[in-house]
């Protein structure tokens, strides 16, 4: 039970992580474009 509860938050906190850091991306590159116009 308890091996599994940490493979789930493990995954969790990598899809987390990924969907934080593509929103940072999507954000920074978008924030850069405008500046440069």
């Amino acid at each position: 039970m308890e091996n599994t509860n940490i493979l789930d938050l493990l995954t969790g906190g990598i899809a987390l992580l990924i969907l934080i850091g593509g929103m940072l991306m999507m954000f920074t590159t978008i924030f850069t474009t405008k500046k440069n116009k």
